[in-house]
């Protein structure tokens, strides 16, 4: 590359990211409220995520940001999410497009209908209706041979045997703790809630005075007993502000 052309490319850049500014009397805290869709992905899964989110102006370099937003975790599962997040603009919030970094915390909750083949499945007739059976990761749905879990983290010695939880991953089945295998009925729903941290960024891009789309990338980290679990988010905020 020639160096007219490297000076050209520089130029271009510093132009897009400084934008032309707003009129001073638009610089002035703002709120915007929008609607969040995108996709969230798991090392199990990918599903959509639809929400909604309030963002607020403290000044031209900081906001702070209130987002829920619903999961879709596959067949026979669902979440949702509340988190709150401090933004960092990269520039002053007076540009037309404005990069930020975000970091937060909140809380997530999971279901799972731990009935679907695809977790514990049918309760079927291979073990008594009472009988106490532990959860086993890596060996499928159903009963079978191999080394499961209980509260502790072993499996009791009162256990009449193991039961595979297909794809529920060890981050979820390590806290179903010994099962009583039920008498008619499929295993149940089981609902997790637990502490969440996020952490990403994005840029705002403001159409016009009013309308603002910002597309953006978090990763959204949960915590429960000493394990994690991450999900990685890309949605588009469509916001209005005023």
């Amino acid at each position: 590359m020639t160096s007219r052309m490297r000076v050209f490319t520089i130029a271009a850049v510093a132009a897009l990211f400084a934008g032309p500014a707003f009129p001073q009397s638009d610089i002035a805290p703002r709120t915007a409220i929008s609607f969040v869709g995108g996709v969230g992905s798991t090392t199990a899964t990918t599903g959509i995520a639809l929400g909604g989110s309030v963002l607020f102006d403290l000044n031209d370099r900081y906001a702070v940001e209130a987002e829920a937003a619903y999961f879709d975790r596959g067949r026979a599962a669902e979440a949702f999410s509340a988190t709150g997040s401090f933004l960092i603009n990269v520039v002053s919030s007076d540009r037309r497009i404005v990069p930020y970094a975000a970091a937060g915390a909140g809380v997530h909750r999971v279901s799972f209908d731990l009935a679907s083949p695809r977790f514990l499945g049918p309760v079927g007739g291979q073990f008594a209706p009472g009988a106490t059976v532990c959860p086993a990761p890596g060996t499928g749905m159903g009963p079978g041979p191999g080394a499961g879990f209980g509260a502790d983290g072993t499996c009791v010695g009162s256990a009449a045997g193991y039961w595979g939880v297909g794809q529920l991953g060890g981050f979820y089945a390590r806290r179903l703790g010994p099962m009583m295998v039920p008498e008619s009925a499929g295993w149940g729903t089981r609902s997790f809630v637990d502490p969440a941290a996020t952490l990403g960024g994005g840029i705002r891009f403001h159409v016009s005075d009013r309308v603002m789309i910002r597309p953006d990338v978090r990763a959204l980290i949960l915590f429960a007993e000493g394990d994690t679990h991450a999900m990685t988010l890309f949605v588009f905020n469509v916001g209005y502000r005023f």
